[in-house]
């Protein structure tokens, strides 16, 4: 099955029910119970974390540490102009919307290469595997740049000692389909980074979800990421890079060798101010893939475009290479991503 989208499964998805179920006395399922408490929650989320006192009345950026997590993983969602967390249909969902793993309905292994600013570069593996009805995911992340030599004030050209930083995650997820249009899923996280000779660990957590309307091919999507506890640094705590994600995505236009999809995504960040991302796709002979994005009220990196090729498999094999490419400005420079991802 094609890597883009196992698409009859996708436009059934929220089309073959019409309406909530319920039991034989009139109640809601329990699914769309567990929803709307999951949805509720969710959409407090960004009120309570407005209500956090920082201690101080000017933007909120860089109050919060572990930033290499915000860093957009899958050339595909890059191009997206980061809309991803209604559209990711594949194994990169742990990056962008963890509820929407059972959508990837194969074994999937994604590999990213994102060629950062600033001489750095992140790395991403990203597996799935389907089980009935639920699905769970592995991914891997590292960050590094560039080992630069240490200078002091006694000695500004330079002590002959090298200095490195980084970063290093791992996550564990699962995600149940609870209905044919609902998915929900969980994912935990160990997270590492390394400050020349000091180094910070937590745990964090992500939740997402699905939702197909069963109104044209319409679906909501729902995530709250790195969530866990305040971190100790070298003389005080951080916070984490709390994110939280509302989305809607559908199928603008579809005949018999041409779709096109778009994406709006609403992002609320705990350390800096909200902004928007969209963007749109269009697949032909579900071969290539044009893909472009925007990023409205974000200082650098608003625009990106991007292209998708998966060839007839060979073997029993799918095989989908992704490319992403967004520029940063004069100062930062151009980004350039890279994804294959590959379905046995």
């Amino acid at each position: 099955m094609r890597l883009f989208e196992s698409r009859t499964r996708r436009r059934r998805l929220g089309a073959e029910d019409h309406g909530p179920r319920t039991t034989d006395h009139g109640r809601r399922n329990p699914a769309h119970r567990l929803l709307s408490a999951v949805l509720l929650g969710l959409l407090l989320a960004p009120a309570a974390a407005a209500q956090i006192d920082y201690g101080y009345e000017f933007e909120r950026s860089g109050s919060a540490g572990f930033q290499f997590l915000k860093i957009a993983l899958g050339a595909r969602e890059s191009a997206l102009g980061e809309a991803a967390a209604a559209l990711t249909n594949d194994a990169n969902a742990v990056f962008w919307n963890v509820g929407a793993l059972p959508l990837a309905d194969a074994r999937q292994a994604a590999f990213t290469h994102n060629e950062w600013i600033v001489d750095s570069a992140i790395d991403a593996l990203a597996v799935s595997t389907p089980l009935g009805n639920y699905a769970v995911g592995l991914s891997v992340v590292r960050f590094g740049i560039e080992p630069f030599e240490e200078t002091t004030v006694l000695e500004p050209d330079g002590t002959g000692r090298m200095v490195e930083a980084g970063d290093f995650m791992v996550g564990l997820a699962g995600a149940r389909r609870f209905t044919d249009r609902l998915t929900i899923g969980i994912q935990a996280k160990y997270v590492h980074e390394t400050l020349d000779t000091d180094s910070f660990s937590d745990v964090l957590f992500d939740v997402g979800a699905l939702y197909y309307t069963g109104f044209r091919d319409l679906r909501l999507a729902f995530t709250l990421q790195h969530f866990g506890p305040d971190v100790q640094g070298l003389q005080q705590k951080f916070r984490t890079p709390l994110l939280f994600r509302v989305a809607l995505a559908d199928r603008l236009f579809e005949a018999s060798n041409v779709r096109v999809e778009t994406a709006v995504e609403l992002v609320h960040p705990t350390d800096n101010n909200e902004w928007v991302n969209a963007g749109l796709e269009a697949t032909l002979l579900d071969v290539l893939a044009l893909r472009g994005g925007y990023r409205l009220s974000v200082d650098e990196g608003a625009w990106s475009v991007g292209v998708g090729v998966a060839p007839p498999r060979v073997g029993g094999v799918g095989l989908r290479a992704d490319y992403a490419y967004v520029p940063f400005g004069d100062l930062l420079g151009d980004t350039h991503r890279f994804t294959v991802t590959i379905s046995p």
